[in-house]
C-alpha cells in the first residue's frame, strides 16, 4: 500500500503543477491530505463490498481508499474532466482493479446499492444525503469529511456519531432513515 500511495503522492504533484488539480502544492501537503482520508477507517465496523465517493477531486478520500482497501469495488464519481482524467490516469498506474471512474455528477448516474458512501467539502450534509439516497439502503454506512460547524448541518438528523481529528470532523451516518 505505501508503495502506491508513495507513486500516488508523486504523479499528483506532477499533474498538479500543470493541471492544478488541487491545493496540496507540496509532499507535506498531499501526506496531510494521505492522512486525513485514511484517519476514519479505524471507525468503521466491517469492509465494505461496494463504496461510493461523491465528488473525488484529485482522489481524495476515495482514490487513497481504494488504495488502503483493495478488497473494496470503489466508485469515484468527478464531474471536473482533468481531475476525472487524472483519476483514470492513476487507476491505470497503479493497477487498480477495484476502482470505476465515472466523470460524471452524481444525480447524472444510474443508482446502485452501496455499503459506504464517502465525500469530502463536496457540498451541505443534508443536500448531498439527498443527492445519494438512491444510492443508500439501511446498512449503508455514510462517511463525510467535515469542517469545525458540521453540527450546523445537522437540524433533523438524529442518527449520526462525530468523529474529531484536529479540525476535520467525521461524520458517520447509517442507513436510510438519515433522509
Amino acid at each position: 500500500m505505501q508503495d502506491k500511495l508513495e507513486l500516488f503522492s508523486q504523479k499528483l504533484l506532477e499533474w498538479n503543477a500543470i493541471h492544478n488539480l488541487t491545493g496540496a502544492k507540496t509532499p507535506q501537503e498531499v501526506q496531510n491530505n494521505i492522512n486525513d482520508s485514511l484517519y476514519p477507517l479505524q471507525f468503521l465496523d466491517s469492509t465494505p463490498q461496494k463504496a461510493l465517493d461523491i465528488g473525488t477531486g484529485a482522489g481524495f478520500p476515495g482514490l487513497v481508499l481504494a488504495i488502503a482497501m483493495p478488497q473494496t469495488h470503489w466508485i469515484l464519481v468527478e464531474p471536473r474532466k482533468k481531475r476525472a482524467s487524472f483519476l483514470h490516469y492513476i487507476k491505470t498506474a497503479l493497477k487498480l482493479d477495484n476502482v470505476t471512474v465515472i466523470p460524471s455528477r452524481i444525480e447524472e448516474i444510474a443508482p446502485t446499492k452501496v455499503d459506504l458512501i464517502t465525500s469530502r467539502a463536496v457540498m451541505p450534509t443534508k443536500d448531498l444525503l439527498q443527492l445519494a439516497k438512491d444510492f443508500i439502503d439501511k446498512e449503508t454506512t455514510i462517511l463525510l469529511y467535515k469542517g469545525e460547524e458540521v453540527t450546523r448541518e445537522l437540524d433533523d438528523i438524529t442518527n449520526y456519531q462525530i468523529k474529531q481529528n484536529g479540525k476535520r470532523r467525521y461524520l458517520f451516518l447509517k442507513g436510510k432513515d438519515v433522509i
